[in-house]
């Protein structure tokens, strides 16, 4: 069953990718109604200051109905978001093109349905479960759910439609999204969402540093073994919960409940250095060898495809962002996994030569100070601490191109023909172009393919 939950908690806490259902926005009054387990004081904030000038921030976000977090955000944070110019998200989620792509890839090819693709007794199985899920609905629904006009059926209806022709990984994400601690969140925004539609309420700059494409891809790139495997475990473990041999424990709950904590040591397991101690990722007991296999290649597919390529190419993003606006503040506000581990976004952008410190829950974001660095320290506008070699490829390359076209200029004012030593240098460290890079091929398939779609 822990492959199955770790697909699942991976995109809680990384993604933005979501099923549609769930933007309806039909109530602005937050929940109080969740129990708190703290094992003591709330730690972090979710809050990092970046040394630009006005400062700007990041912001680790759950994926989850804002209700359910909203009342244990900060002050702070939401006086930084208050006070950014532009609030940048992984996708924008108030751009209808975004919806109708994050619905489209959720979908197989044009002619193909899950009776297609799946054997025979899974799909048996899931359309048992999505039956008795059916049956189940109208108790869990909430009495405010049914003040606000919500129906079981419609909402049934609107979270499974046309569930035939889903992917197989979509497939195993709408059951898991079908538990009574899910429907009795549904009706209100995720918090990415909330902030997107504060942004639009406050006039505020808004854009996205990831497109539909960098997160479908991975998700969708899963074997199809790969996904059957997943969701046979997920069926079992809905099928052992519904025979009321155990309780079900919704890892949801508990991601909520960490990030209502301030525990963000909990996301480290989402980190691309996580450990195969911890429990989420042990194989279950029981599992053939072939098995195991399967679940530690999604494990190590995770690793690479979902934390750091990903974490690369956003950090990449933010940073050209920075250097390219100056006098401009950002509220970057991405999923919290992307913030824990030697290779998250914040240890990527400190590399860049960026100043990138915690903000703690009480912190006065006007007295804020920088510990690691003394007073009035501050890096030059639009330059980057560090050396060539501390670039990537793409930064490599840039740079060359930009040095050489000032040194061209130099050259043919001086009227000289002598080469540049400092240009000879560079060159010969310049990155060598990868014809083979499997990334490449990887995106490039994922961008016709989804053209095929629309």
């Amino acid at each position: 069953m822990l492959t199955s939950n770790r697909i699942v908690l991976c995109l809680v806490i990384l993604f933005s990718v979501i099923n549609p259902a769930q933007l309806e926005n039909r109530s602005k009054t937050a929940s109080n109604n969740d129990t708190l387990q703290c094992s003591g004081e709330r730690k972090s904030s979710f809050l990092w200051r970046i040394n630009t000038s006005p400062p700007s921030y990041f912001f680790g976000s759950v994926h989850v109905p804002y209700t359910r977090v909203w009342n244990y955000i900060s002050e702070n944070v939401k006086q930084a978001f208050m006070r950014a110019n532009k609030i940048y998200f992984e996708l924008d989620l108030t751009d209808p093109y975004t919806i109708h792509a994050l619905t489209t890839c959720q979908l197989l090819p044009r002619g193909t349905n899950l009776t297609q693709v799946l054997p025979r007794g899974i799909f048996n199985r899931l359309e048992n479960h999505l039956r008795w899920v059916r049956g189940e609905m109208d108790s869990w629904l909430t009495p405010d759910q049914r003040v606000r006009g919500l129906h079981p059926d419609h909402l049934f209806n609107a979270i499974t439609a046309n569930w035939v022709r889903k992917r197989p990984i979509w497939a195993m994400l709408m059951v898991y999204s079908l538990t009574p601690s899910d429907i009795a969140s549904r009706g209100f925004p995720v918090l990415d969402l909330y902030l997107a539609q504060l942004a639009n309420k406050y006039k505020k700059g808004k854009g996205a540093v990831e497109t539909v494409e960098d997160q479908c891809g991975p998700i969708n790139g899963l074997s199809l073994g790969q996904v059957v495997f997943a969701l046979n475990q997920t069926l079992q473990e809905q099928e052992i919960f519904r025979s009321g041999v155990t309780s079900p424990v919704y890892t949801t709950e508990k991601i909520v409940n960490s990030y209502k904590c301030g525990e963000i040591d909990s996301f480290s397991m989402f980190s691309s250095e996580y450990s195969s101690t911890v429990p989420l990722l042990t194989p279950k007991s029981g599992l053939s060898k072939e098995q195991e296999q399967i679940s530690e290649e999604i494990n190590q597919y995770f690793k690479d495809h979902l934390i750091n390529r990903r974490n690369k190419r956003m950090s990449s993003r933010v940073i050209e962002l920075l250097l390219n606006n100056r006098g401009q503040s950002f509220f970057f506000v991405f999923g919290a996994g992307h913030f824990v581990g030697n290779y998250s976004i914040i240890h990527l952008v400190r590399k860049s030569g960026f100043q990138v410190e915690e903000v703690g829950i009480d912190d006065d974001l006007d007295a804020w100070t920088n510990s690691k660095y003394p007073s009035g320290y501050s890096m030059s506008p639009g330059r980057v601490a560090g050396t060539f070699h501390d670039l990537s490829d793409e930064e490599k390359t840039k740079a060359f191109l930009q040095l050489l076209q000032h040194q061209l200029k130099v050259e043919k004012e001086r009227g000289g023909n002598k080469k540049s030593t400092k240009v000879n240098e560079l060159w010969q460290n310049l990155p060598a172009p990868d014809l083979y890079s499997n990334e490449s091929d990887d995106v490039n398939a994922v961008r016709e393919s989804v053209k095929i779609w629309y």
